[in-house]
């Protein structure tokens, strides 16, 4: 047999690194929306995810690293999810339905999203060298929401007058808030609570 070949089936190059990473960024979104970003040391995201100290520092180096690979994580899903929903002429109510239709899924299959969207400003305020990580994320969402309110407006189903900017904020600020429902609250419940929103606030949205 020639040196270097394999003689069986085996795993690609590289494949049991990127699923160890994958498992320290999804411990890691655990413990920073459980316990936030101070308490959540390496050890504890290390024992969470199965593997060493050494391993997570390997991987991220600084748990500043860690606590931006994991907003690029939860971020990039939930944009993934959202931006194609929210690429249509909508109205202020129809953005926000659809979003939080889309939050409240997200919310019942991966909850540690959810508590990772509604800890995550309050330790990027406590922890300046987390301003920048979350700055970014922060930029990415707001981004998109706008470029939906300006669809929006050019369409007619926004009243042009208003500042993009401050509508997409005001709609940011709704679901943020549902968020940090979602991180104190039961699914079931939370799905009482939209409901009810979507009743009394959104059912005016014209067709």
């Amino acid at each position: 047999m020639k040196s270097g070949v394999r003689s069986g089936p085996g795993r690609p190059a590289g494949v049991d690194s990127l699923e160890t990473r994958q498992r320290v960024i999804d411990a890691a979104c655990k413990c920073f929306a459980n316990y936030g970003y101070g308490p959540a040391t390496n050890n504890l995201i290390a024992e969470m995810a199965g593997v060493t100290a050494g391993s997570v520092y390997y991987h991220f180096g600084t748990k500043r690293n860690l606590f931006e690979a994991v907003c690029d994580d939860v971020y990039g899903k939930i944009l993934e999810r959202t931006t194609a929903l929210m690429a249509g002429a909508e109205s202020v109510s129809g953005l926000l339905r659809k979003v939080l239709a889309e939050s409240n899924r997200i919310n019942h299959e991966s909850p540690e999203l959810a508590g990772f969207v509604a800890t995550a400003p309050v330790d990027a305020r406590r922890h300046s060298e987390l301003t920048e990580a979350f700055a970014h994320q922060a930029e990415r969402m707001r981004t998109t929401l706008v470029g939906s309110v300006i669809a929006g407006q050019q369409a007619g189903r926004i009243p042009a007058g208003l500042n993009p900017g401050e509508v997409a904020g005001m709609i940011g600020t709704i679901v943020d808030g549902f968020a940090h429902a979602a991180a104190a609250t039961d699914a079931a419940t939370l799905d009482r609570i939209t409901a009810v929103f979507d009743t009394l606030m959104l059912s005016s949205d014209e067709n």
